[in-house]
């Protein structure tokens, strides 16, 4: 036999081996192919944040962001309440600003995060248990608001709505 036919053999055999124990059926037993997100639901609702700040638009950003997200990374439709398995709801506690570095001349911010803090709840709609649940959920996005950037608000507003819509359906997937 050459030494070109063992080496495709046993590279075949490792390759089957591979695939026939490489992957599990359930995501929590190690590598698999399963959805990582409940199988059991279909469809889900996403009710407007509330906003208990000031910053009035921050709310209405990230309900758009988190309904975006879902229908992008989940295998769940996003619907009305009446034709919904679950229901998401949120509420935006705190938005604050907290400069990391200032001009020396001139005293004015080089560097701001701004940081949203939110609480959510996923409910299953049939039987009306909690899903998923979290409070105090935090998250920050950077802009840079000097003369020569001229960055404003809204971008670190946009980062940080991005990042927790991004941060809130990994949580999804993270209940099994």
């Amino acid at each position: 036999m050459s030494r070109l036919t063992t080496t495709v053999r046993c590279m075949l055999l490792a390759a089957s081996t591979a695939f026939a124990h490489g992957c599990a059926d359930d995501p929590r037993q190690g590598w698999s192919t399963a959805s990582i997100y409940p199988t059991q639901y279909k469809t889900i609702a996403v009710n407007i944040i509330e906003n208990e700040t000031y910053f009035r638009e921050v709310g209405f950003m990230l309900t758009d962001a988190v309904i975006t997200t879902i229908e992008r990374q989940t295998p769940y439709k996003v619907t009305s309440e009446t034709n919904a398995d679950t229901l998401l709801t949120g509420r935006i506690t705190n938005v604050n600003l907290t400069s990391l570095s200032q001009n020396e001349a001139t005293g004015l911010d080089e560097e701001v995060i701004i940081g949203v803090t939110i609480d959510f709840n996923w409910t299953d709609l049939e039987t009306d248990r909690t899903i998923l649940e979290r409070t105090g959920f935090k998250g920050g996005g950077l802009f840079v608001p000097t003369s020569q950037s001229r960055e404003t608000l809204e971008l670190g507003e946009i980062g940080v709505v991005q990042q927790l819509a991004d941060d809130l359906v990994d949580e999804m997937q993270a209940v099994w």
